[in-house]
C-alpha cells in the first residue's frame, strides 16, 4: 500500500516534466525565426546601399563628362574671341590704311580738280557717312547690337545734317526709317541676365539638401518575438507585426530625392552648378534652346532635391530667368548704305 502511495505521489510529477519538456523547444523556433527576419532585413539594406552606390557612381559619370564638355566649349570660345581680336586688329590696319590711301586721293582730286575747302569736306564726310552705315550693318549683322547699330546711324545723319544738302533727303528718309525700326526691337539685358545667373550661382554651397528618413527606426529584439508569440499557431502573425513594425518607408512627397550620404552631396551640387554655368555660357553666346534647356534642368534639380530658403531664393530667380527671351530678330538696315553706294558718287 505504501509503494502505491509514493507512485501517484510521483506520477502528477511526471507528467509535469513532460510539459515542460514540450514547450521548451519553441524558444529556439522562434529565435531562429527572428534571426532570419533579421538577415533578410540586413540583405535588404545592403542591396539597398548598393543600389545607391551604383546610382552615385553613373552620377559622377555624368559630372565628368558635362564638365569635359564645358571646358572644350570654353576652350572653343577662347580661340573664337581671340581670332575675332586679331580680326578687328587687322581691320583697324586696313581701316587706317584706307584712310591714308583716301587722303592721297583727295590730295591729287584737289591737285587736278582745284577743289574748294567746302568740296573736301564734302567728301571727307561722305566717306564718313559710309564708314559709319558699314559700320551699323556690321553691329547688326555680326553681333546683334541693337544699340550700336542706333548710335552709328545717330551719327551718320548729324554728318548729312550738317551739309544741308537736299540731294541727300533721301539717304536721310531712309536712315529715319531704319532708326526707327531699331527702336522697335525688344531691349534684351545680356549682362543683366548673365548678373543674375552669377548670382544663383554663389548661392549653390548654400543650398540644404532634401535628407531622407532613417529606415529602421525601431529594431525589436527576438526576446520582444519570443515572448509576444504564445503559440506555434501565431508565430506567421508575430513575425508579420515584428517586420511591419522593424521597416517604415518614408517618401518625400514628390517621390523623387534621393538617399544621399553627406559625402556623396557633392557630385549634386556640381551638377546643378554645371548646368548654371552652362546656361550663363549659352546666354553669352545667345544660345536661346541650351539656355533654355539648361534652366529647366536646374529648376527640376531645384525643386525635387533641395529645401529651404535659399532654395526658395534661387529657384524663383531661375524660373524668372526661364521666362527671358535671349534673341530677338534684327531688321535689315542695309537700305542706307546700298543707297549710297549707288548714288552717292552723283
Amino acid at each position: 500500500m505504501a509503494n502505491n502511495a509514493e507512485q501517484k505521489k510521483k506520477a502528477p510529477v511526471t507528467v509535469e516534466n513532460s510539459a515542460v519538456q514540450e514547450k521548451k523547444p519553441s524558444k529556439p523556433i522562434l529565435l531562429w525565426i527572428a534571426i532570419l527576419v533579421l538577415l533578410i532585413l540586413a540583405g535588404g539594406l545592403f542591396w539597398l546601399i548598393e543600389q545607391q552606390k551604383v546610382a552615385i557612381a553613373s552620377m559622377a559619370e555624368e559630372v565628368e563628362a558635362t564638365q569635359q564638355s564645358l571646358e572644350r566649349r570654353l576652350s572653343q570660345l577662347d580661340t573664337n574671341m581671340a581670332s575675332g581680336s586679331a580680326n578687328t586688329t587687322k581691320l583697324l590696319e586696313n581701316l587706317n590704311s584706307t584712310d591714308v590711301g583716301l587722303a592721297e586721293k583727295i590730295a591729287e582730286v584737289v591737285k587736278i580738280q582745284d577743289m574748294t575747302n567746302d568740296d573736301v569736306k564734302r567728301v571727307w564726310a561722305m566717306a564718313e557717312v559710309e564708314f559709319l552705315l558699314q559700320t551699323a550693318s556690321q553691329r547688326v549683322l555680326l553681333a546683334a547690337d541693337n544699340e550700336g547699330a542706333k548710335t552709328a546711324l545717330a551719327l551718320a545723319d548729324e554728318k548729312l545734317k550738317d551739309l544741308a544738302d537736299p540731294r541727300l533727303y533721301l539717304l536721310r528718309a531712309l536712315l529715319a526709317d531704319e532708326q526707327l525700326a531699331l527702336s522697335s526691337v525688344a531691349k534684351v539685358d545680356i549682362d543683366g541676365l548673365a548678373v543674375r545667373l552669377q548670382s544663383v550661382l554663389d548661392q549653390v554651397d548654400s543650398l540644404q539638401v532634401v535628407l531622407s528618413q532613417n529606415i529602421l527606426e525601431e529594431e525589436p529584439s527576438s526576446e520582444e518575438i519570443v515572448e509576444g508569440a504564445s503559440s506555434l499557431e501565431n508565430i506567421p502573425s508575430q513575425v508579420l507585426d515584428a517586420i511591419l513594425s522593424t521597416v517604415k518607408i518614408r517618401k518625400p512627397e514628390d517621390g523623387a530625392a534621393a538617399v544621399l550620404v553627406p559625402e556623396e552631396r557633392y557630385f549634386l551640387y556640381q551638377n546643378l552648378r554645371l548646368k548654371l554655368e552652362t546656361a550663363r555660357l549659352a546666354l553669352l553666346q545667345r544660345r536661346e534652346q541650351v539656355y533654355h534647356q539648361s534652366l529647366a534642368v536646374a529648376e527640376s534639380w531645384l525643386q525635387q532635391y533641395f529645401e529651404g530658403n535659399e532654395r526658395d531664393s534661387a529657384l524663383a530667380t531661375v524660373q524668372a530667368l526661364k521666362k527671358e527671351n535671349i534673341t530677338v530678330a534684327m531688321p535689315d538696315i542695309s537700305g542706307s548704305l546700298v543707297w549710297l553706294k549707288e548714288k552717292g558718287d552723283q
